[in-house]
C-alpha cells in the first residue's frame, strides 16, 4: 500500500467520523448564525444616519438652523428643531431625552449620552455667527465677512501605519484566523490522537501504516473540518458586505492572498502536529488539554508577540526575530509583512524556516506516535520516549 493511499484512508475514515458527530453540527450551525448575525444586526440596529436634536426658548434664528443643518449634513448627520417657552423647558427636554443640545441664552445644555460631535457643530455655528456680527460692526462689508468665513482648515491627511492600509488588514486577519482555528482545532487534533491510542484503533492502523500516514491523515481531516466551517463563517459576511458594499472589504491582490493563505497552511500544519504529539502522550482522553498546554502557550504567546510588540514596532529587534522564528513566524510575519517594512529575503527565510519546522513536527509527531503507543496506564513523561523503543507488534506498559 502506498503511503498516500494509506494517509487517505485514515482521512477519510476520520473526517466521516467528524462530519457526523453532533459536536460538528452544533458548532456548524452556531457560526453560521454568528455570520447571518454580523451582517444582519447592524443594518437593523443603523437603519439610517444619526438624527440630532436643538432645543431653544422660542424659535431658533433661521441663520442659525441654516449653518447647523449644513455642517451635521456634511458630517452625515440629520437634524431636528424644538422650541419651547422657558429655560427650565429647555433643560427638561434635554434632561428627559427630548433633545440632545439645548440653547438658552448664554447656556448651552447637553446630554449626557449620546451627543456624539452635535454639541460641536452647535458652538462652532454660534461662534460663526457671532463673530460674522461683530465683524460687520467693525464695519466690513458683507462681501468680507463671508470671505473671511470661506477660509478653510489645512486639508487633513490620514497616515497609517501600513504603507498598504489592505495589506495590512490582510496580515492583521491572518493572524487573528490562525490564532482562533489552532485554538480550536488543537483541542480536537489532540483529543482524536488521544482517542485512537486509548481505545486501541491505532495499535490496528499501526499494524499496516506507517505513523506519519495516521498522523497526517488525521490531521488533515480535522484541517477539513476547520475549512468547512471557516468557509461558513465567512462567506455570509462576505456576500452582505459585497451586497451593501461596506468598506471594510477592501480591493485584495493575488499575491497578497496567496501569501497569506501560505502563512496560514505553514502556521496551520506547524502547530496541528505538536498538537498530534501532545494528544499521543496521555493515557486517557480528558488528559489531552493539560497535555498540549505548552502548545496552546507558545500560540498564545506568539499572538501577544504579533499584536503587541510587532505591531507596536515592526522594525525592532524582537520584532524581526520573532517574524523569523519559526515557531512564532507564522503569528508574526503576517502581522509584520502588512506594514509594508520587511525585506524580501527575511520574508523568503521565515517562509522556509516555517516550512523546514513544519517537516520537523511531521517526523516528531510520528516519532512520539510510535514510541508512546506502547506506553499505558499513565501520561508518558519525556525520558521514557528516549530510554524506550517499542519492537514491532510488540507493546510495553508502563
Amino acid at each position: 500500500m502506498s503511503w498516500r493511499h494509506g494517509m487517505g484512508l485514515v482521512y477519510g475514515r476520520s473526517l466521516r467520523e467528524q462530519l457526523r458527530s453532533r459536536t460538528f453540527k452544533i458548532v456548524t450551525t452556531l457560526l453560521l448564525l454568528l455570520s447571518v448575525a454580523a451582517v444582519v444586526v447592524p443594518r437593523l440596529i443603523s437603519s439610517g444616519p444619526t438624527t440630532y436634536t436643538l432645543v431653544t426658548v422660542g424659535r431658533a434664528p433661521v441663520t442659525l438652523t441654516t449653518s447647523v443643518t449644513a455642517a451635521a449634513r456634511a458630517g452625515g448627520y440629520r437634524t431636528a428643531y424644538v422650541q419651547r417657552s422657558s429655560e427650565a423647558g429647555v433643560r427638561e427636554a434635554v434632561q428627559h431625552g427630548d433633545a440632545t443640545v439645548g440653547l438658552a441664552g448664554n447656556r448651552m445644555y447637553v446630554a449626557e449620552r449620546n451627543a456624539g460631535a452635535f454639541p460641536g457643530i452647535v458652538a462652532q455655528s454660534l461662534v460663526r455667527l457671532e463673530t460674522a456680527r461683530a465683524l460687520a460692526g467693525f464695519g466690513l462689508t458683507a462681501e468680507q465677512v463671508a470671505s473671511l468665513a470661506s477660509i478653510r482648515p489645512p486639508e487633513q491627511v490620514i497616515v497609517a501605519a501600513a504603507q498598504n492600509q489592505s495589506r495590512a488588514n490582510v496580515g492583521y486577519a491572518v493572524g487573528l484566523v490562525l490564532y482562533l482555528a489552532l485554538l480550536f482545532s488543537g483541542q480536537i487534533i489532540a483529543m482524536a490522537v488521544a482517542t485512537e491510542k486509548a481505545t486501541r484503533i491505532s495499535e490496528v492502523l499501526l499494524a499496516v501504516l506507517r505513523p506519519s500516514q495516521v498522523l497526517v491523515g488525521t490531521v488533515l481531516s480535522v484541517a477539513t473540518v476547520t475549512l468547512i466551517q471557516l468557509i461558513v463563517l465567512s462567506v455570509p459576511m462576505l456576500v452582505g458586505a459585497s451586497v451593501t458594499g461596506s468598506s471594510w472589504l477592501p480591493a485584495l491582490a493575488a499575491p497578497d492572498v496567496a501569501l497569506a493563505l501560505t502563512w496560514f497552511v505553514l502556521g496551520f500544519g506547524l502547530f496541528a502536529f505538536l498538537y498530534a504529539a501532545g494528544g499521543a502522550l496521555v493515557d486517557k482522553v480528558t488528559e489531552a488539554g493539560a497535555a498540549v498546554l505548552p502548545v496552546t502557550a507558545l500560540i498564545i504567546g506568539g499572538y501577544l508577540l504579533g499584536v503587541v510588540v510587532v505591531l507596536g514596532n515592526p522594525g525592532s529587534a524582537l520584532s524581526v526575530a520573532a517574524s523569523i522564528f519559526p515557531l512564532t513566524a507564522p503569528l508574526t510575519m503576517p502581522i509584520r509583512w502588512g506594514t509594508g517594512d520587511v525585506p524580501t529575503y527575511q520574508l523568503l527565510l521565515a517562509l522556509v524556516l516555517t516550512a523546514v519546522a513544519g517537516l520537523g513536527c511531521i517526523w516528531l509527531a510520528s516519532t512520539v506516535y510510535r514510541r508512546a503507543l506502547v506506553i499505558t496506564g499513565h501520561r508518558v513523561r519525556p525520558r521514557e520516549l528516549l530510554r524506550r523503543r517499542p519492537t514491532p507488534g510488540g507493546r510495553r506498559s508502563g
